[in-house]
């Protein structure tokens, strides 16, 4: 596939595939939870693996490759299937995002999709195993739209307004982050639940310290741009994801006048 293939591609239809497909990611995570016993491994500094993370893996495999027949895929629990090249639609997949969280019991987990094609992002999803929710974005061109289990998400309200602000828990728990951001703070465990947060749903901005990976954020990125958020470096600058570069800098992700209205406050911009 090459970059004039994107007009090729029926993005609704590929749209209802994913969420589909995203649902039985959630079925799957939760048929783990359901067995008496769940094997967890470990990943080194990576953190653990469970397996419910390849549970989930394996379904949206083996439902999101024949969506578009020759993309790529990029997973953090099952690598490159193949070389990744500049250009070709890539499919962007952590399974299970915020497995501490997840083996803690908390609902702060999701499943992150996306889409890439002509190295940029098109169309991401993020599901929520706990209650079933599926949310996904369309970003493709001049088309930017999200919706929530089917039904169209509002737009931000881009006034620089900021009131709650979401973190990681470990910027919360250890590096007491709340002391240096003049606003309510509130922690969370996945990334890709925070971008969700900060696309409208219990937050305005999201403040990520530390890197990320593009598995990470790709699904939560694609529903906040769709309601017309951003992922902005703390430079005050708009980062573009792509699948040949894995680490994402820290970044805030929200309204762009809110975001930029965070980083004055906290002194990394003037």
């Amino acid at each position: 596939m090459t970059a004039s293939h994107l007009d090729a591609i029926d993005l609704d239809s590929v749209r209802d595939g994913v969420e589909t497909a995203v649902r039985a990611a959630n079925e799957a995570i939760r048929g783990v939870l359901a067995q008496a016993t769940m094997k967890v491994g470990s990943k080194g500094s990576a953190g653990p693996v469970t397996e419910a993370d390849y549970a989930a893996d394996e379904v949206l495999h083996e439902r999101l490759m024949p969506l578009i027949p020759g993309a790529r895929w990029l997973s953090e629990e099952s690598g490159e299937e193949a070389p990744l090249l500049r250009g070709e639609a890539t499919w962007v997949i952590d399974p299970l995002d915020g497995t501490r969280e997840f083996l803690r019991g908390l609902p702060e987990y999701g499943v992150s999709v996306g889409l890439y094609v002509d190295d940029r992002l098109v169309l991401g999803a993020v599901g929520f195993p706990w209650d079933g929710t599926v949310l996904s974005g369309v970003v493709a061109g001049e088309r930017r739209e999200s919706r929530r289990n089917g039904q169209p998400m509002a737009e931000l309200v881009n006034d620089g307004r900021v009131e709650r602000v979401v973190v990681s828990r470990n910027d919360y728990e250890r590096r007491r982050i709340q002391y240096r951001i003049p606003y309510e703070v509130y922690p969370c465990g996945s990334a890709a639940v925070k971008l969700v947060h900060a696309a409208g749903v219990d937050t305005d901005v999201y403040f990520s310290t530390g890197p990320r990976s593009v598995w990470d954020v790709s699904g939560g990125v694609a529903v906040l741009e769709g309601v017309g958020g951003v992922l902005m470096s703390i430079a005050g600058e708009r980062i573009a994801l792509s699948p040949q570069q894995i680490e994402v800098p820290p970044y805030v992700a929200g309204a762009p006048a809110d975001c930029l209205a965070l980083l004055r406050r906290v002194g990394l911009l003037t």
